[in-house]
């Protein structure tokens, strides 16, 4: 099901929504197969929202990838959000391999996590209009009758064709601090999603997380995770833990009203000087020159959704 809606309260998305496609494509090829649930979700204005509580800002053309059947609630926070929602049922491979998602092991893991809870990848910075394309066709193709097996077969490729189109070059599109990785196992997980779920966690605690309480609730020695955290990012658990808080502070003064004072203690910060030395030894400008240089504008002064 493809639609365009303009959320000025909540939405709910449904199980049901997945299922007006046909049962079986007769252009599947054999093979161990299965069906794979994927909502896309499309912004095509400045928004603010709650994705099932956790909170979210898109920018136009930024695109959530989520792979559950379970209910998804967008609750809105400002001015009327326009979206463009895909809700899709796939064929593919089970387990999904490296030829069904690219060199992307993060989108793999989440894939192959189940579809039973409800997690997500945000990818941002899409640039070029090709994805854009990509949606506005399987939207065009969902206006006609998915019962015929020639346009639902189209359908699939099409969705094929936004998938790897969304897989490259994702290093450079995929926003760790956004996205909501599965669960708390990653011994055996990849290495980007073991990167993306301590990410998470240090997102969701920054205020006091600290290394022996993020290494016992991954399950880790606090030694052989300060180890792993060193291996992963490059940099210690507490320079991580910092790197978060300037994104999160980033986003913040950008994108919210809050104040600095606020925002320095939401993160944890003992006192705003502090906050102010790392800040401005991380981004080389003070919270407040970076507020005023990305010009946060009130919700109700967002742009016009695009056409």
């Amino acid at each position: 099901m493809a639609q365009t809606v303009t959320i000025k309260q909540t939405l709910s998305m449904k199980e049901s929504d997945f299922y007006n496609y046909p049962a079986e494509s007769q252009f599947f090829i054999g093979g161990s197969s299965a069906h794979f649930h994927i909502r896309f979700i499309e912004s095509l204005s400045i928004c603010e929202l709650r994705l099932n509580g956790q909170y979210l800002s898109l920018s136009p053309y930024d695109i959530v990838m989520i792979s559950s059947t379970a209910t998804v609630t967008l609750e809105n926070l400002g001015a009327p959000a326009k979206l463009n929602i895909l809700t899709e049922r796939l064929h593919a491979p089970s387990p999904l391999n490296l030829v069904v998602v690219g060199d992307n092991p993060m989108v793999h893991d989440l894939m192959n996590g189940g579809e039973h809870e409800l997690h997500y990848v945000v990818y941002r910075n899409l640039n070029q209009q090709l994805k854009h394309r990509y949606v506005e066709l399987i939207m065009e193709l969902e206006r006609h009758d998915l019962t015929d097996n020639f346009i639902d077969y189209q359908r699939e490729m099409a969705v094929g064709l936004l998938m790897t189109e969304l897989l490259r070059n994702h290093e450079a599109t995929i926003s760790i601090t956004d996205s909501d990785f599965p669960g708390s196992n990653i011994h055996h997980a990849s290495a980007d999603t073991q990167s993306g779920m301590i990410f998470n966690y240090l997102v969701l605690h920054s205020q006091d997380a600290t290394l022996r309480g993020t290494a016992a609730h991954f399950g880790y020695d606090k030694n052989y995770f300060s180890r792993l955290c060193r291996k992963l990012f490059n940099k210690s658990f507490t320079e991580q833990l910092a790197f978060v808080r300037i994104e999160l502070a980033k986003r913040m003064l950008g994108l919210s009203n809050k104040g600095i004072e606020e925002i320095s203690f939401e993160l944890g910060y003992k006192n705003i000087s502090s906050f102010f030395a790392i800040f401005k030894r991380s981004v080389n400008m003070t919270p407040r020159e970076y507020r005023e240089s990305h010009g946060y504008r009130p919700a109700r002064e967002s742009s016009t959704p695009l056409k």
